[in-house]
């Protein structure tokens, strides 16, 4: 359950949710039973372009107007051509009617998928009476390039030069026919940028994804088809640096030089075919991009444009050629994750001149993007951009939070006499505030604005209740989840790492697995991290639970949350491997290695009341404890992905090792009065409590205790750390106190997300203190979420399978209210609560 359920549960009356009331069940029996499919996806995806999966997984929404219906069977039909699915007729695979009440995660099982042929499909389901509905209305897969000989011997090409910081490529060549159809599938490193006559194709940025390159190259496929015009045509790449030899060691870097391969296969309305790919006779030439780096910046020398370079009739006389060189060691796979783009335009409410000469611009939201500069005046002049989370006390910006990442942008203007815009291509930065120097003109409020970029993820989750600081609360999260969602999840945007981290992503995969669509996504991170491996140079964290082990239990959520059975099935073997290892390195199932619970309070004098200063912060905290209990949810999830998976003798030997481990942590960590573990400290119980580890005579003893350590010990705070805050709401349902969310969360004193807020937070930080050793930045004290949990395994993709019930809540704020609504993969999930009034809830299927 995602912040957005954990603030609405808090907030819900004692009584519960009452049963639909009985004008609306009359209403609902009277009504004609009827039920419908919906909301067609393939791969999880809508109408996806370029798949190279044999087998997609399909998925449809189920909506009726009777209350409680449900889909008895379906019956899928797959064709080459729309009519024939619209008239039920697969010509490619009839599934025949199935008797499954399922409806995400079904696998294609028809005839082997071609290259690059387009699939219709539609799906009809039956009632619980055997009523069958109607067909869906059709959609679509279009399969990329199966195999290497599909790139119809397109070459991997590059400048015959390393000179060039972002060099252009350009092609010409000419239609002759109407065109059926066109797609281009393309991969260029570091970074690149298709163009087409004249224009950018498409809304991606930051492409291709970060990926191991020596292991897996997503291309990416394009629709082309209106693009391409009857006589002189140009196509165009623009590279950049992306991921090189200046990133962070810990991440996916690309040490080769900047190359690119494409194939543009053209259909024309005759049938017959046109390609044209990458080889020796395209020409290249420098850009106006002098540097770029993802850390440092770009400049730009607009006195270097080239104006209708990527357009046909441009003269590039004067351009090289290029030379062809070696593949990279990585196959080249279909990109399925969902594209880097610009989510929104932010522009600035508070412009600022601190010194003479210097304009800081406030944009009221910390976010990962860049800025766009209009501006005018003589040629040479030179804007300089830089970025930043903080002020200082003389208003110029505090950079410390970059730390080693330069963050500028610069800008030479070519003298046009109009006006000029420039944005960046090929880096990005973490900041609230922008400072401009050198601008020719005097900047206005206008003069710029900020594009948000992250991964293009669909939100699933509304939040809204009658707390202001609940709901900035929840704001704040959605931020800072968005803002580390790119190619791959990051552990900041700001500061010069912006790598894959383990622990993070599994202290709020449930979050965002909830609050946003993120399957794609998470099933791509697990084809690059899958559990056992280690980020480059961080091969010694590979094992340990609280690092290497959020890849076993995202593989669940995926399942849990999404049907995702595909990635179930790939990454089980070695969600066994990682649990086996670690019980055989760990036979006592006892750790003493990790991180642990990360980032916990300072409770030092160098907390000074919250302010911190660079002393601040003691983050490796309750190791034991942390990866024993870890170490446990992980054997605890592959039992339960074991008999998801009908593997009922691995499902056995799972739970078996998961109660040894419960067993040897209760027996290690345990008070002799049996009312605490460890030192006492909140998550010593929490995680105990939450992961149901605590022996059920025990349960409100140590419940009783964690609540007097908040209330009494910590005066109504948390003292979590990153896996503590994590499972505190888990813990808070199993004894029936949610109530003390309230208490926590709306704290706005030292230490809590309400005193973060105090300061002008906008995300979180990665401590609760304002300064300290490691910097407050956008990063990861995760949202209290709530795990379902249960030792059985429940159904997939939020199937209404049946939890046990929490003990009787108590409702804090008289008056209090709260609205959700949540999209499910197989419904929506709307719901209110109001605690003045009997509660009231919406369920819509």
């Amino acid at each position: 359950m995602p912040l957005t359920a954990v603030l609405a549960l808090a907030l819900a009356p004692a009584a519960g949710l009452p049963a639909v009331s009985a004008a609306s069940a009359t209403a609902a029996a009277s009504a004609a039973a009827e039920i419908s499919a919906g909301g067609l996806r393939a791969d999880d995806t809508t109408n996806p372009l370029g798949v190279d999966d044999p087998h997609p997984s399909l998925s449809w929404k189920l909506a009726s107007q009777v209350n409680g219906e449900y889909q008895s069977s379906y019956q899928i039909v797959v064709a080459e051509g729309e009519s024939d699915v619209s008239a039920g007729v697969g010509t490619v695979w009839d599934s025949g009617e199935v008797s499954s009440g399922d409806s995400v995660g079904i696998t294609y099982d028809g005839p082997p998928l071609e290259t690059a042929q387009t699939y219709y499909w539609a799906v009809r389901v039956w009632d619980g009476h055997g009523t069958a509905s109607g067909w869906s209305a059709p959609a679509q897969w279009e399969m990329g390039l199966l195999n290497s000989g599909d790139w119809q011997g397109a070459q991997w090409i590059s400048p015959n030069s390393t000179a060039a910081a972002s060099p252009l490529l350009r092609k010409d060549f000419t239609v002759t026919k109407p065109v059926a159809r066109a797609r281009a599938y393309v991969f260029g490193l570091g970074f690149y940028e298709l163009h087409l006559n004249g224009a950018k194709v498409g809304n991606r940025v930051l492409t291709p994804a970060s990926t191991p390159y020596v292991q897996r190259d997503l291309y990416a496929t394009y629709d082309l088809t209106t693009d391409l015009q009857q006589g002189g045509n140009t196509v165009g790449l623009w590279l950049g640096n992306g991921y090189d030899a200046d990133f962070s060691q810990y991440g996916f870097r690309w040490l080769g030089p900047k190359q690119a391969i494409m194939l543009l296969d053209v259909t024309f309305a005759d049938g017959t075919h046109q390609s044209v790919t990458t080889d020796d006779s395209w020409t290249w030439s420098p850009s106006p991009i002098t540097a770029d780096d993802i850390y440092n910046g770009e400049s730009y020398d607009a006195r270097l444009a080239q104006p209708g370079w990527d357009a046909a009739g441009f003269n590039a006389g004067a351009w090289q050629p290029v030379q062809t060189v070696a593949a990279p060691a990585g196959s080249l796979q279909a990109d399925a994750m969902p594209p880097i783009t610009v989510a929104q335009t932010l522009n600035a409410v508070r412009l600022t001149e601190p010194e003479p000469g210097v304009y800081v611009y406030d944009f009221g939201q910390d976010i990962a993007g860049w800025e766009v500069l209009e501006t005018q005046g003589p040629a040479g002049s030179t804007v300089k951009m830089q970025t930043a989370e903080d002020l200082l006390g003389n208003g110029t910006i505090d950079t410390t939070t970059n730390r080693n990442a330069q963050s500028t942008d610069t800008y030479t203007l070519a003298g046009t006499g109009s006006v000029q815009t420039y944005e960046p291509r090929f880096t990005y930065h973490g900041f609230r505030y922008l400072e401009v120097t050198g601008d020719p003109q005097t900047p206005t409020l206008n003069s710029v604005q900020a594009r948000v970029v992250h991964a293009d993820l669909s939100a699933t989750g509304t939040f809204s209740s009658s707390d202001p600081m609940l709901n900035q609360i929840w704001q704040n999260n959605q931020w800072t989840m968005l803002n580390n969602q790119m190619s791959t999840p990051t552990d900041n945007p700001v500061r010069d790492e912006r790598t894959p981290p383990g622990m993070d992503v599994q202290a709020y995969h449930d979050a965002s697995a909830s609050e946003f669509d993120m399957d794609t996504f998470y099933a791509n991170y697990l084809r690059d991290m899958p559990p056992g491996t280690a980020l480059p140079s961080d091969s010694g964290n590979a094992q340990q639970p609280d690092m290497g082990g959020d890849q076993v239990t995202l593989a669940w959520t995926l399942y849990q949350q999404y049907g995702d059975l595909a990635a179930l099935v790939a990454t089980y073997p070695l969600m066994k491997q990682f649990v086996d290892t670690n019980a055989a390195n760990v036979p006592g199932h006892i750790w003493s290695t990790g991180f642990g619970d990360w980032c916990p309070p300072d409770h030092s004098s160098n907390a000074n009341g919250g302010m911190g200063n660079p002393s601040a912060g003691a983050c490796t905290s309750e190791v034991p404890i942390v990866n024993t209990a870890l170490s446990y949810l992980q054997a605890a999830d592959v039992a339960k992905a074991a008999a998801a998976l009908g593997q009922t003798g691995d499902a056995a030997h799972y739970s078996q090792l998961a109660d040894d481990i419960e067993n040897a942590f209760n027996s290690a960590f345990l008070s002799p009065d049996h009312a605490s573990y460890g030192d006492g400290r909140e998550t010593t119980s929490i995680l105990p409590l939450a992961f149901g580890m605590v022996p059920a005579a025990d349960v409100p003893a140590v419940g009783a205790g964690l609540v007097d350590t908040i209330v009494t010990g910590n005066a109504g705070h948390l003292d979590t750390g990153i896996f503590g805050t994590r499972y505190l709401m888990d813990a808070l349902a199993d004894i029936g106190r949610t109530d003390l969310a309230m208490t926590v969360l709306d704290q706005t004193t030292y230490p809590g997300y309400g005193f973060e807020i105090r300061q002008g937070a906008t995300t979180d930080w990665e401590e609760w203190t304002y300064a300290s050793a490691r910097l407050p930045e956008q990063c990861w004290n995760p949202p209290p979420v709530q795990r379902p949990r249960t030792r059985s395994a429940p159904a997939p993709g939020g199937s209404p399978a049946r939890s046990p019930p929490l003990p009787a809540r108590r409702c804090p704020v008289p008056g209090a209210s709260a609205q959700l609504r949540r999209a499910r993969v197989r419904s929506r999930v709307p719901a209110r609560w109001r605690s003045a009034h009997r509660a009231r809830t919406t369920m819509r299927p």
